[in-house]
């Protein structure tokens, strides 16, 4: 009840200081969904019924529901779900994965996983609302990511973190992995067992040797093969590209991708 509350209430304005997105946040999140929808497509995921869990202002619902998706979505937080419906016109609820939503083709969570408390159940609610022959695509933060400054990678909001292998071992009772990518986040393409499964583990050794990388990924390691170097320019054009957006409407916003 204390984390429905609190992404209900306050976790918005502890991420981004507004209870509704700024224009610079759907910009940001429209960049995010057309990288999302390029990796759904590319993986032969073919348009179909859809529902993206914590949808946020509704950027994604709407570009899926664009690219011929029966697209909509649940989030937690009503300013964000309010905007999703009045700006961009998706079907967004407010609600959460307990509140009864149906069945779906397609099930995505972006950013999600990290912020419940037992990855283990949300796998067997979703594995619940999927159809047997449909696709389940998450996305969390790539625990050793090199490209990620030490002093941000971990985050007061997130109870868990993953890499590919704990990612795919929380799964492993109701999905099977079919497509990873590691370019920035972790993305994860699964298609749902027959029945549930016992879970298949990481092997022997395993957290020693993650917690070998976590120390090796250090600042030397994030200035060097991690590209930190090249952090305050890209600020600098990430600011530039955004003020150029700051008028312009949610909807206007996302017509430019």
């Amino acid at each position: 009840m204390e984390l429905q509350q609190y992404y209900s209430d306050l976790y918005r304005i502890d991420y981004k200081g507004t209870r509704q997105p700024k224009a610079k946040h759907v910009f940001r999140a429209a960049r995010c969904a057309k990288q999302r929808l390029d990796f759904l497509i590319q993986s032969g995921v073919r348009p179909g019924s859809l529902l993206d869990v914590g949808a946020g202002g509704g950027e994604f619902v709407a570009m899926a529901h664009r690219a011929g998706f029966d697209a909509s979505g649940l989030e937690p937080n009503e300013g964000y779900a309010e905007y999703a419906r009045s700006e961009h016109g998706a079907r967004v609820r407010t609600g959460n994965l307990t509140d009864g939503v149906g069945r779906f083709h397609v099930l995505t969570l972006f950013h999600v996983l990290e912020h419940l408390r037992s990855p283990l159940e949300v796998f067997r609610q979703l594995h619940a609302l999927i159809e047997p022959d449909g696709r389940l695509f998450i996305e969390v933060p790539w625990a050793l990511s090199g490209a990620i400054s030490p002093a941000n990678r971990y985050f007061k909001a997130h109870l868990f973190y993953f890499d590919a292998d704990t990612l795919a071992a929380a799964a492993s009772g109701y999905f099977d992995v079919l497509a990873v990518d590691t370019t920035e986040n972790l993305r994860m393409l699964l298609a749902p067992k027959t029945s549930p499964q016992p879970l298949t583990l990481p092997p022997p050794g395993y957290a020693t040797l993650s917690r070998r990388k976590l120390v090796d990924h250090g600042w030397i390691h994030y200035l060097t093969s991690g590209l930190g170097w090249l952090k305050p320019a890209k600020i600098i054009q990430r600011w530039w590209r955004e003020s150029r957006i700051q008028a312009l409407k949610g909807k206007d916003i996302l017509a430019l991708f």
